[in-house]
């Protein structure tokens, strides 16, 4: 056992930056990216009640499944990381509105754009670490980042409660769109793998 775990790290050593880099952007996201329950509860303090958080919550899963194959094919045909890009950019976008939504309307229309968001995301993040991987390492790179964003998600959530409980519930949006925003940026700049 010890021999397999030693030979997985010494894979792992010959990963190129790209790839690195790329789990670092999974752990940023990921660490801005704290449970729903947080979504449904700022929805509750913009005045909607159980029924209706229910009825948000249906609709974003209903748009995040109806758009997931189109985005899906879009992505084969445009490349992994034209559509990560504007899928973190509607991250933030998406945690910007839950800060800051005016009306009940707004609220609606930023749950719509969380499912887009879903969409544009859940299975692609997957197909570019398979893209970027070495062939003989495909498997082990998708665990690992499971592993990565597994890691990020339990501080996210904590620390989402502690901004929530001490700055109000705004602020621990605003901290998501900015680790999403930091993550589409590093994509744009300093991602080089165009034909993903």
């Amino acid at each position: 056992m010890r021999k397999r775990q030693r030979t997985i790290l010494e894979n792992i050593r010959k990963v190129d930056g790209q790839l690195r880099l790329y789990l670092l952007v999974v752990f940023l996201f990921t660490l801005g990216n704290s449970s729903n329950t947080f979504i449904l509860l700022r929805a509750e303090s913009a005045g909607f009640d159980h029924v209706r958080v229910f009825l948000l919550y249906f609709i974003y899963n209903i748009t995040a499944s109806v758009l997931a194959m189109p985005f899906g094919k879009m992505s084969d045909r445009i490349g992994r990381k034209k559509l990560l890009v504007p899928g973190y950019l509607a991250f933030s976008l998406c945690y910007l509105g839950f800060a800051f939504a005016a009306n009940q309307w707004m609220m609606v229309a930023v749950f719509v754009l969380y499912g887009a968001y879903t969409a544009m995301i859940a299975g692609v993040e997957r197909a570019f670490v398979a893209e970027i991987a070495p062939p003989e390492l495909k498997g082990t790179m998708l665990g690992l980042q499971s592993t990565v964003a597994g890691i990020a998600l339990l501080p996210a959530s904590i620390m989402a409660g502690f901004l929530w409980r001490v700055f109000g519930a705004a602020i621990p949006f605003v901290f998501g769109a900015g680790l999403s925003l930091t993550a589409a940026l590093i994509l744009i700049f300093f991602m080089k793998n165009p034909q993903v």
